[in-house]
């Protein structure tokens, strides 16, 4: 019994569209040491969840102001697409991917927590911008990833019911966002192995895009 396809695509960007998440770590770890604060690689995994404006808080503590927290969330944003820039390139098959989605008029959306600097930089980068009808970045949302406002409003903006999307996401906090938007999520199995993703109830696990159609 096949499922239906789904009627919309919603994609998270960073380790989704490409294999960047190694160059966050680095540029946040560089970022921390600039401004000499010590970090281990297990409490930068239990706090780098959600966005920037929730994550430089537990790693500089609660006194910061609004401002003083935007201007560190871009500092290390310009320093990672500094680090980036040369290596940026998209996860296989994803060109050819979008390109049979777009043929047959499914509209695309981009669910991600990176800025509008990092989705020009990524979507410019990989000349793709003409895909996605929409874009939510994290500035858009209050809650970041696991929660799933970043999908609804995706969604939303594609006038597309939640259950009528497929959500492609290759993190534990944003394949539970997904999940908990009530979507076909597929795992993209960049970041994690396809076994560690087989613990969600996934609509599909691929490595790279050349393992899926619509």
């Amino acid at each position: 019994s096949m499922i239906p396809s789904p009627t919309a695509a919603l994609f998270d960007m960073d380790g989704t569209l490409v294999h960047n998440m190694e160059f966050h770590r680095l540029s946040f770890f560089r970022f921390l040491e600039n401004h000499a604060i010590p970090v281990t690689k297990a409490e930068y995994e239990a706090k780098n969840k959600g966005t920037i404006t929730e994550i430089i808080p537990r790693f500089f503590g609660d006194h910061l102001t609004a401002e003083q927290i935007a201007a560190l969330g871009e500092e290390k944003e310009a320093l990672y697409r500094d680090m980036y820039a040369p290596h940026l390139r998209a996860i296989d098959g994803l060109h050819d991917f979008l390109e049979s989605v777009k043929r047959r008029n499914i509209p695309m959306a981009l669910a991600t927590m990176g800025d509008q600097h990092n989705i020009r930089f990524t979507l410019n980068g990989l000349n793709i911008s003409q895909y996605f009808d929409a874009t939510v970045g994290g500035e858009e949302v209050t809650n970041g990833k696991p929660h799933p406002e970043v999908f609804q409003r995706a969604a939303a903006k594609l006038g597309v019911p939640p259950e009528d999307c497929a959500a492609f996401e290759d993190s534990h906090s944003g394949i539970a966002a997904a999940l908990a938007a009530g979507m076909k999520t597929v795992g993209v199995a960049s970041t994690h192995t396809p076994d560690e993703l087989a613990v969600y109830p996934l609509w599909r696990i691929i490595s790279d895009y050349r393992e899926i159609w619509f």
